[in-house]
């Protein structure tokens, strides 16, 4: 019986994803262990965790287009091969790997891909070369559409380090000074108040002399993990830089700050990894303490040095820039 050339193409690209589709686990883990060699070859973190199965998922997917041209539309949209593509891009920057392994291991996949249909086309009646190509075409715009969740991991996580500490994992001052200015906007429109501390470790010189350099990065670590404990979803904690930290407060006033801030300072003096580290603690009121990012910060600074001269493991609060 005549098969139109139409048919013929759909019925090869058929069994194509049909022999995808049985090897889909053998064809995964092959392809984790050659990318697992060669980002070790670069010195790279390999990023374990669901790994295979995502990339098991994906080829499961480009099956899915060749056995269906339609089914591409929802790939290239937001549909379930795109997301595992933004999984898998995610989970290797996360984990350190650069984008130059990353492309070379999707073309690892797809050489993995084409090997694995190969000899179906071969035994087709349509010209071997014909067939390749519209393999390469169909497998090349599936793995551009994951190298762009691949740019958008890297986007993301730039964006991320950018306003990151690197010692403790919280925002560092550019974060804090993006979100306070944005609360000062939200809270102009709302007429709420919100709250800043900011906080100093007493003595940390001391602290560096007596455990090191190395012991005083994790101490101020931990200190940052026992003010973050504290903290609900919506507030912020940055490292303001050296041993001072700064913490915004949406939707507080002075006085539930300043009960906060007393919670903070025994948090800290009552945590096993502070290495006996204490905090000095001044907090500072919108619209009462300043009304705008300047004059906010000056006078929470100035009632943290009014605890500095009150003896240091205290809390002040400010009243118009004056400690009490």
């Amino acid at each position: 019986m005549f098969r139109s050339p139409k048919r013929a193409r759909e019925a090869v690209f058929s069994k194509a994803a049909d022999a995808l589709s049985g090897d889909t686990a053998q064809l995964a883990a092959d392809w984790a262990v050659a990318f697992e060699k060669r980002v070790s070859e670069r010195g790279e973190p390999f990023p374990f965790g669901g790994l295979e199965a995502d990339v098991e998922a994906l080829v499961k997917g480009v099956a899915s287009v060749l056995g269906d041209p339609w089914y591409y539309r929802s790939f290239m949209g937001e549909g379930e091969n795109q997301q595992i593509g933004r999984r898998l891009a995610e989970k290797h920057v996360q984990a350190g790997g650069s984008l130059i392994s990353a492309l070379e291991a999707y073309m690892r996949l797809r050489q993995a891909m084409i090997l694995a249909s190969r000899d179906v086309f071969r035994d087709s009646d349509r010209p071997f070369f014909d067939l390749m190509t519209r393999l390469n075409r169909c497998i090349d715009r599936i793995l551009f559409a994951i190298a762009e969740g691949y740019f958008g991991a890297f986007q993301t996580e730039i964006e991320k380090q950018a306003v990151t500490d690197p010692l403790t994992g919280l925002g560092n001052s550019r974060r804090f000074r993006e979100a306070l200015a944005a609360e000062l906007k939200r809270s102009d429109r709302t007429g709420r108040p919100f709250s800043i501390v900011f906080i100093d470790v007493d003595d940390f010189k001391d602290i560096n002399d007596r455990i090191g350099h190395v012991e005083a990065d994790y101490t101020l670590a931990a200190v940052g993990r026992a003010l973050a404990a504290q903290l609900r979803g919506s507030d912020l904690v940055c490292r303001w830089g050296g041993d001072e930290f700064i913490i915004l407060l949406p939707e507080t006033d002075r006085q539930k700050a300043a009960v906060l801030a007393e919670r903070l300072r025994a948090s800290v003096a009552d945590c096993d990894k502070c290495a006996g580290a204490t905090i000095s603690l001044g907090v500072a009121c919108y619209p009462v303490d300043g009304r705008d990012y300047d004059s906010l910060v000056a006078n929470a600074d100035r009632a943290l040095y009014a605890s500095k001269d009150r003896g240091k493991n205290v809390v002040t609060q400010s009243t118009d820039g004056k400690g009490r």
